[in-house]
C-alpha cells in the first residue's frame, strides 16, 4: 500500500467548433479519492447552446483550479464522450451535463444514447440537464423521455451557475450544503432572514438561531454542535456586529475548526479583525440594496448565493484533504508506511499488531453521521472486531447527534474518534499490544 497523495483522475469533455467536436482534458494533481468523467454537451447546434456549454466548461476549469491551484490539465486525442476510456474506470462517476436553449435536439457523438441506456442501471452514470432561466418548458419539449424525467437545473446569471450541481453529481464535491449564519440581531435580523430563505431555497441546510434553537436549549452547546455539523460560516458585518459576543465566539470556533468563512460587509459595517480581506465580500449600496427598503435586492441575494455555493465546496474539500494528509503524516511518523487511500475515500492501514490486519478509517470534515458507518461496511477491515473507525470533528461535543453516534459506534463495534484524537488513533494502530480501535 502507499500513503495517500496519489491523485485520482478527472476527465472533462468540452465542445469546440460547430460539428460536434470535443476536446478531452485530463486533469491530475487533484485531491480526490475517486476518479470522474464529466462530459459537457450542447443539445442543439445553435451557437447559443454551444456558447452556454463552453461557459459551463470554463466554469468547471476555474472551479478545479480553485480546489487545487497546483492542478494540471492536458489535452488528449480521445474519441469523445461516448467512447472515452473514462467509461471503463470501474470507480469513476460518469456525468453528462446537457446544456440546452430550446433548439432542436442533436445527440452529439451518441453521448445521450449511451448515458440514457445506462443511467438508472449503472449507478456510476448521472445526467444533469441545464437550461437558461425560464427555459425549462422549451428544453423538456426536445429532450428524450428518459432524460426529460430528470430535474432540470435553471441557471440565474449564466451556465457556470451549474458548476456546483455538476461537480456534486460527479461526487467531486458534496451535494449536502450546510451553512451557519452569524449576525447581530439588532441590525442584522432582516438580512439574516432574507439570506436564510434564499439559501434554504438553493438547497442549503441553514442554521439561523431564531429558527433552529428551541426554547429551553442550552445555547453554548447547541452553537458548538451546529458549527461542527456545518461546513461554512457566513458572517454579516453590520454596523453593530462588534457588540455581539456571540458572533466573536462563533468566528473563533469556526476558525479553530477550519470551517470555510465568508464575511458579508454591509455599508457602514464593522470589520471583524480576525477575518482577512480575502474572506470578505463588500456589498455595494447601489447595486445590492433597494434604495427604498434598504434591504438586499433579489439580484444581490442571488450574487451572494452564487458566491457561497462556489466557496462552500472548495473549503470542504480542502479540509477533508488536510485531515487525510495529517492522519497519513501521523501514521508515517509512527512507522506505519503501509497504508493507502481507497477509491471511496477510506484509509486502509496495516496495523502494527499483525501484518495481515487491515484497519479502515473513514474521515469526515464534518460531524460523524450514519453514512460514515454505512460506508465502512464496504471497507477492507472485518466487521464487529473494532478494526474500523470514523474520524470526525465534534465527536467529543455534547448534544443528541453525538449521543446517537456513540451509541451506533458501540453497537457496530466501530471506533469513533474526534479530529483532535489523530495522535491517539495513530498510537493505537502503531502499538504492538493494542488490538482494537476504541
Amino acid at each position: 500500500m502507499n500513503a495517500p497523495g496519489a491523485v485520482a483522475q478527472v476527465i472533462v469533455h468540452r465542445p469546440f467548433g460547430m460539428g460536434g467536436q470535443f476536446r478531452c482534458e485530463n486533469w491530475t494533481s487533484l485531491p480526490f479519492a475517486r476518479p470522474a468523467m464529466i462530459s459537457v454537451i450542447p443539445i442543439s447546434t445553435s451557437m447559443t447552446a454551444i456558447g452556454h456549454a463552453r461557459r459551463l466548461a470554463d466554469g468547471l476549469t476555474s472551479a478545479l483550479f480553485r480546489i487545487s491551484p497546483s492542478a494540471k490539465n492536458s489535452a488528449c486525442d480521445g474519441p469523445g464522450p461516448a467512447g472515452c476510456r473514462g467509461h471503463y474506470q470501474t470507480a469513476s462517476r460518469c456525468v453528462l451535463a446537457l446544456v440546452g436553449d430550446g433548439g432542436p435536439f442533436t445527440d452529439f457523438s451518441g453521448a445521450v444514447a449511451r448515458w440514457s441506456a445506462l443511467a438508472g442501471k449503472d449507478p456510476r452514470y448521472r445526467i444533469v440537464p441545464i437550461c437558461p432561466p425560464s427555459g425549462r418548458s422549451a428544453m423538456l419539449a426536445v429532450l428524450p423521455p428518459v432524460v426529460g424525467n430528470r430535474k432540470i437545473f435553471e441557471w440565474t446569471l449564466d451556465a457556470a451557475d451549474a458548476v456546483p450541481a455538476v461537480l456534486g453529481a460527479a461526487e467531486i464535491i458534496s451535494r449536502d450544503y450546510r451553512i451557519f449564519i452569524s449576525y447581530r440581531q439588532e441590525d442584522g435580523q432582516e438580512h439574516a432572514d432574507d439570506l436564510f430563505q434564499a439559501l434554504s431555497y438553493s438547497g442549503f441546510d441553514v442554521f439561523l438561531d431564531r429558527v433552529r434553537i428551541g426554547a429551553g436549549s442550552f445555547i453554548p452547546d447547541r452553537i458548538r454542535e451546529e458549527l461542527a455539523h456545518k461546513s461554512m460560516l457566513l458572517v454579516l458585518e453590520t454596523p453593530l456586529v462588534y457588540k455581539s459576543a456571540w458572533v466573536a465566539q462563533e468566528v473563533a470556533i469556526a476558525t479553530r475548526s477550519r470551517l470555510g468563512r465568508l464575511a458579508l460587509h454591509f455599508p457602514g459595517g464593522t470589520r471583524i479583525p480576525s477575518l482577512s480581506s480575502r474572506r470578505r465580500f463588500v456589498l455595494d449600496p447601489t447595486n445590492h440594496f433597494d434604495s427604498g427598503t434598504k434591504r438586499l435586492t433579489v439580484e444581490g441575494i442571488q450574487e451572494i448565493t452564487r458566491r457561497v455555493l462556489n466557496l462552500h465546496s472548495v473549503w470542504l474539500i480542502r479540509k477533508h484533504y488536510q485531515m487525510q494528509r495529517a492522519l497519513s503524516n501521523f501514521l508515517i511518523d509512527r512507522g506505519l508506511k503501509n497504508h493507502r487511500l481507497t477509491g471511496d475515500g477510506t484509509l486502509d492501514v496495516v496495523a502494527a499488531w499483525h501484518p495481515r490486519t487491515v484497519c479502515s478509517i473513514r474521515t469526515n470534515p464534518r460531524m460523524a453521521e450514519l453514512e460514515d458507518f454505512r460506508d465502512l461496511d464496504n471497507s477492507s477491515a472485518p466487521p464487529e472486531k473494532w478494526q474500523r473507525a470514523v474520524l470526525a470533528p465534534g465527536t467529543l461535543a455534547g448534544g443528541e447527534r453525538q449521543i446517537n453516534m456513540r451509541w451506533l459506534s458501540g453497537n457496530l463495534r466501530a471506533g469513533l474518534f474526534d479530529e483532535s484524537e489523530m495522535k491517539r488513533l495513530s498510537d493505537l494502530l502503531a502499538s504492538s499490544t493494542a488490538t482494537e480501535l476504541k
